[in-house]
């Protein structure tokens, strides 16, 4: 290809933005493509792309839903969410660090109290296996604090211990 004159170089329109844009060099072999006069155009097309897309779906799944929030919205929502979310979990490791927060504790599958330390226990041969704290594994309906059970219950049977690894001391 031959050398252009500066002041004779083809033009073409963005999609994005609406403004004239000039042909450069880099654009030799894919002129005819190009549609936008930059990366921050390129990006906004592509991501406006994406929500109009993920909008489409939305109404593909749900038909009978009316009210559709606008593409602007949904991607405030969305960013609010994220910043929520990293806000939570980093107000969750502050608290770990302070040996405040409960981080790693598992409930009690008898009395929903969230403990340190689970016994893995068969209690009955319909339900399998459970996972109990210290208290519940003393009552006499699970085995009475006994490893291998007091005999009061003939269906307990002893699975091993949960410990809590994210444990302050």
């Amino acid at each position: 290809m031959k050398a252009r004159n500066p002041n004779n170089l083809p033009e073409k329109v963005c999609v994005v933005c609406q403004r004239p844009f000039t042909w450069r060099k880099k654009w030799e072999r894919c002129w005819d493509d190009v549609t936008t006069c930059s990366k921050r155009c390129n990006n906004e097309r592509k991501r406006s792309n994406r929500i109009a897309r993920g909008a489409a779906d939305a109404e593909g799944e749900d038909a009978m839903q009316c009210d559709v929030s606008s593409d602007a919205s949904d991607g405030a929502a969305e960013k609010a969410n994220k910043k929520a979310a990293k806000k939570a979990a980093k107000a969750e490791r502050r608290a770990r660090r302070e040996g405040v927060s409960s981080g790693g504790q598992k409930a009690c599958d008898l009395c929903a109290r969230s403990v340190d330390l689970l016994i893995r226990c068969e209690i009955d041969r319909s339900s399998g296996w459970r996972m109990v704290c210290g208290r519940c594994w003393k009552t006499p309906a699970v085995a009475g604090g006994v490893p291998d059970g007091d005999g009061q219950n003939p269906n307990y049977r002893y699975g091993g211990l949960w410990k809590n690894l994210h444990r302050t001391m």
